[in-house]
């Protein structure tokens, strides 16, 4: 996996829908939860149920 690699090539922010599969979230927005946490909320652009995600944190030095 390339470090360099353009936005343009990286999905959106992914989460897992109740349908079963591991999609890009649609219309993602980033949100802060009640706790300091950053996560991502949209729908699941198959079904869509309402769907967030916890963002995860960039790996020290990188």
């Amino acid at each position: 996996m390339s470090e360099a690699e353009p936005a343009a090539q990286r999905p959106g922010p992914q989460g897992w829908c109740v349908c079963g599969q591991k999609v890009t979230i649609a219309e993602a927005r980033e949100i802060t939860l009640p706790n300091g946490r950053p996560g991502w909320e949209g729908y699941c652009p198959e079904c869509g149920s309402p769907i967030f995600a916890i963002r995860r944190s960039p790996p020290p030095g990188g």
